[in-house]
């Protein structure tokens, strides 16, 4: 058995050359996204999507546009106003990245990976219905939504399954400049958000030619 795991790690192996510069790679993304900071107080995790594709510019840079669509639309609030009000929050990013490869560990390529870009997001803040006996008015729909800058900072881990075709697993913190209004009324106390903080794994397929 021992003979067997050991020449399927050589034949892997065999492909753990570095990408050459100049080779193009597209890929297929997806990830989850963790709100942090004020942001986990309006929202559950959310999922993502991104399709990018780059250039290994040298042997340590690979650099990459990538467009990415996030959605939060599970509410994390408590006491009352949880079931009572509906939010989301949808991003839709332009981002161009730069991801620096580290040492190589036989077919895994650590790297370190920067992003930024203009994205647009949209936020809604649902209707709650008054509730005059507990003292709650009325609270109308807000929707929110402009153009803003978006950066990223992570560590990812490249796999290669031949000198083609691998898989490419991330973590990341991604900081999106936006503001979400506060709704203070009896009951609700939803505070404001300024800066839309989140954590973010992804897993993905990248294909060289």
């Amino acid at each position: 058995m021992k003979k067997y795991i050991l020449a399927g790690f050589f034949f892997a192996a065999a492909f753990a050359q570095a990408v050459e510069p100049g080779r193009w790679g597209i890929a297929v993304q997806g990830g989850y996204s963790m709100p942090s900071g004020s942001l986990a107080n309006w929202f559950k995790p959310g999922m993502s999507m991104a399709v990018g594709i780059g250039q290994q510019y040298n042997s340590h840079w690979f650099l990459q546009g990538m467009v990415e669509h996030s959605r939060f639309d599970r509410e994390n609030l408590s006491g009352y106003a949880e079931g009572k009000l509906e939010l989301e929050l949808t991003h839709t990013a332009l981002q161009f990245c730069g991801r620096y490869g580290l040492s190589r560990i036989g077919f895994f390529q650590p790297y370190m990976q920067f992003t930024a870009g203009m994205l647009h997001w949209r936020g809604v803040r649902g209707t709650v219905a008054a509730a005059p006996a507990l003292g709650l008015p009325e609270i109308d729909e807000k929707v929110l939504q402009e153009y803003n800058w978006c950066f990223a900072a992570g560590l990812g881990l490249e796999a290669f399954f031949s000198r083609s075709l691998s898989l490419d697993a991330g973590l990341s913190y991604r900081f999106v400049v936006g503001d979400l209004y506060p709704t203070m009324q009896p009951l609700i106390e939803l505070e404001g958000v300024s800066g839309f903080q989140t954590l973010n794994a992804g897993l993905g397929i990248r294909y060289y030619f």
